[in-house]
């Protein structure tokens, strides 16, 4: 079973959110609580996350294809997909199935490779200790929030999602993701991509740019102001803003 929470108004648009590594569909909320039923939005949780069943097997393509058949369910219009951070992968993923009709391709933060910070928690030999320390730990939740400080606002925090999640699920996604690097999977897409980048997100979000241009002809890019690695939470209204006009 994969769990959606849909919002917004019937009849309009229909945008698909896929949240990120450590997400939910409640890393939505701050668009329900701004949005002026301008379109409507089906946020799922992902295979392990929130509401929905873990996985038979960590197959990013299985995974993939199980997100395809759960929107054919549910529509068989033209939808547009948000995805954020590492969803955002898993979005252009999704963003090539033949099962679906896919317009606009929003996309916050697209590392185009995993940065070696994340690597650390794939190690066999450390990596299952340093996440624990990190993650679910309240100390270690709370010095890597602070330590990130220069990547939100001050009111965010980037851990508080972590207390309640699944370890398995939580590393499943991220070697899922490491095994993308080298490949031309995020190739060939057949929609409009539009990559949302805040001005102080991390380094290695802004860089991964680069890559996206040389990939994708019809790429378009935004950068939002005063806003790290959380546009959604920093800046809702900008994203809805983005949206409503693509």
């Amino acid at each position: 079973m994969i769990f959606h929470k849909k919002f917004g108004q019937e009849g309009k648009k229909i945008v698909i959110g896929i949240h990120g590594w450590g997400g939910s569909h409640d890393t939505f909320l701050p668009i329900e609580k701004n949005i002026n039923e301008e379109f409507m939005m089906i946020n799922f949780d992902l295979p392990g996350y929130g509401q929905s069943l873990k996985p038979s097997k960590w197959i990013i393509s299985d995974i993939v294809d199980s997100l395809a058949d759960e929107i054919t369910k549910l529509t068989n219009q033209k939808i547009d997909i948000l995805g954020n951070c590492s969803g955002a992968l898993i979005s252009i993923l999704l963003s090539k199935s033949t099962k679906i009709n896919v317009d606009n391709l929003y996309l916050i933060d697209p590392f185009s490779k995993t940065p070696w910070y994340f690597k650390i928690f794939t190690n066999k030999f450390i990596g299952d200790y340093a996440y624990t320390t990190t993650f679910q730990n309240p100390l270690g939740r709370f010095f890597t929030n602070f330590s990130l400080k220069g990547k939100r606002n001050e009111e965010t925090n980037m851990t508080s999602s972590f207390k309640d999640i699944d370890k398995e699920t939580s590393l499943g996604y991220l070697r899922m993701l490491v095994e993308l690097e080298g490949t031309n999977v995020m190739e060939n897409i057949r929609c409009n991509p539009i990559i949302i980048n805040g001005e102080n997100t991390f380094k290695d979000a802004l860089k991964s740019l680069d890559y996206y241009y040389s990939i994708w002809e019809n790429l378009k890019s935004v950068t939002i102001p005063n806003t790290g690695h959380l546009p959604i939470e920093e800046s809702p209204k900008e994203i809805i803003k983005l949206i409503k006009e693509g």
